[in-house]
């Protein structure tokens, strides 16, 4: 039963804490980022099994882990709270020729991210660009002006 609640508990503190540190983990996630991912991998390990070396103990772990992560999933489409809290919400942070610097350095993102974002959709310059948008999973939406 330990190590249950502890694989909870753990799972439940990761989440927090990748929320915190950062949002562009899937999307685009640069060598600091996964080194961020790994290390909290790293560090819950011990806590969740502490001398338990065994099998059963690793599976018993692992199954909480995907049982938390189903049961978010779940809640989610139950309580959209849920979703924003675990997963966050769309921020604007350019729109109309104007960047929201204070949005901006929460995420820290800077127009380098933008400018790449844009490149990739083979739009040149911010004249094309009605506004640009950090989605909940970290990614970089552009929307282009409509001729």
């Amino acid at each position: 039963m330990r190590t249950v609640l502890t694989a909870a508990l753990m799972y439940g503190i990761v989440l927090l804490l990748l929320r915190v540190t950062t949002r562009r983990i899937m999307r685009s996630a640069t060598p600091l980022d996964m080194a961020v991912v790994f290390l909290f991998g790293g560090m819950a390990v011990q806590p969740i099994l502490g001398a338990d070396r065994s099998i059963t103990g690793a599976l018993l772990a692992a199954c909480t882990v995907a049982g938390m992560h189903l049961a978010v999933s779940r809640l989610k489409l139950w309580w959209p709270v849920v979703g924003q809290v675990a997963e966050g919400t769309p921020v604007v942070i350019y729109s109309n020729g104007t960047w929201d610097w204070t949005q901006m350095h929460r995420l820290r993102i800077d127009e380098r991210d933008v400018v790449a974002e844009m490149r990739q959709n083979g739009i040149r310059s911010f004249a094309e660009v009605q506004s640009a948008i950090i989605e909940h999973t970290g990614g970089i939406t552009i929307v282009p002006k409509k001729n």
